[in-house]
């Protein structure tokens, strides 16, 4: 049977689904909720239940990681950005893609990322017997992913700082008759989930977890692949488009849209392992939707000055680095203009080394 995508669905898909894993609210709610209502009218919809992430852990950094290829994603942010006019974003795409093809093409038995995240949301908990109250809160981290090449291999999200605090007055008073508990989330390769209670940073989890098909990683999109066929993609872009429709269908997202393959496009270049060919493909994908749209040069959340596209009438956008071609962020901006969720990376690519973990894995 075939779905008609729901627009709120869609926005998610932008995200791997691994981050909604421990969740109360789901990636779909939360983002429904921020991106249709302003922040004092925040109301929360029944959402799927997902497994609590419940390990502390400890990170050591590995200081001593042996590259084989990353990007560092810094730019100076000493000056304001000036307005620019727009050009097309087909024109924009196709020069990131340019830029970004003549990268280094080698590889290693881990793509390897650093970045922060953010999202705004809702969660409540309350002893047994009692109805929780919704507490609607932001959440910020900071994190790494380590993604094996092969299967063989486990791939790991650290978290190495959390922090989360609620929304209004209102949102503070539920929470504190409610015990107070820690808020904080920061469940997936590119960016905090909003619900749960995960142990205080720094911790790590599994991301392929097995056992948990239901929130299993990877995911492009809605769709559930593996590494392999991650890194299998075509790097022609007619072939690569008919691959991606192939998964939204799978996913039962019957047809595909142009929106779908936006999302699936921000899903792979930010959380999933590539090649330089592979990410030119997947811009040239995007340089041929009508509805790429480009919004000129703007600053990621981290202060950063890159093109940022979106599709038009949605609310995702990517933003690219103009010197590298490297994708600098991916954010969700609400009505007014206010950012309720975005991933930034700082930090991309290959290692051959192995992931330093703490005791307790989860």
């Amino acid at each position: 049977m075939s779905r008609k995508p729901d627009p709120a669905h869609l926005l998610a898909m932008a995200r791997p689904a691994s981050l909604d894993r421990g969740s109360r609210v789901s990636a779909d709610d939360m983002l429904a909720m921020a991106t249709t209502e302003a922040p004092e009218e925040l109301t929360r919809r029944p959402s799927r239940r997902r497994r609590p992430l419940v390990t502390a852990l400890r990170f050591t950094a590995v200081a001593t990681a042996v590259a084989v290829t990353t990007t560092v994603l810094v730019q100076s942010t000493d000056s304001e950005v000036a307005p620019s006019t727009p050009t097309l974003a087909r024109t924009v795409l196709l020069a990131a893609a340019d830029r970004i093809e003549t990268a280094n093409p080698a590889t290693g038995r881990y793509w390897h990322t650093t970045g922060q995240s953010f999202a705004v949301g809702a969660f409540g908990q309350a002893p047994v017997g009692k109805v929780p109250e919704d507490v609607r809160y932001r959440v910020a981290c900071t994190h790494e992913t380590w993604i094996a090449r092969s299967e063989r291999d486990p791939s790991w999200l650290v978290v190495t700082a959390q922090s989360g605090e609620p929304l209004t007055r209102a949102d503070e008073a539920a929470w504190r008759r409610q015990g107070a508990y820690r808020l904080g989330a920061c469940e997936g390769a590119a960016g905090p989930s909003v619900g749960g209670v995960l142990p205080a940073p720094p911790f790590a989890s599994r991301l392929d977890d097995k056992r948990h098909p239901e929130v299993s990683y990877p995911m492009v999109g809605a769709t559930h692949v593996t590494t392999e066929e991650v890194m299998s993609l075509p790097t022609d872009p007619a072939k690569l488009k008919e691959v991606l429709q192939a998964w939204t269908r799978r996913a039962g997202y019957v047809p595909p849209t142009e929106q779908s393959l936006f999302f699936q496009a921000a899903s792979i270049l930010s959380g999933l392992p590539t090649t330089p060919k592979l990410r030119a493909a997947l811009y040239r994908v995007l340089a041929n939707l009508q509805s790429a749209k480009n919004i000129g040069t703007i600053k990621d959340p981290l202060g950063r000055a890159g093109a940022g596209i979106e599709a038009s009438g949605e609310a995702i956008q990517i933003i690219i680095d103009q010197t590298s071609g490297e994708l600098l962020a991916v954010q969700v901006p609400d009505g007014t203009g206010e950012l309720t969720s975005w991933t930034a990376l700082t930090t991309s690519g290959w290692t051959d080394a192995r992931p330093s973990l703490p005791k307790t894995i989860t």
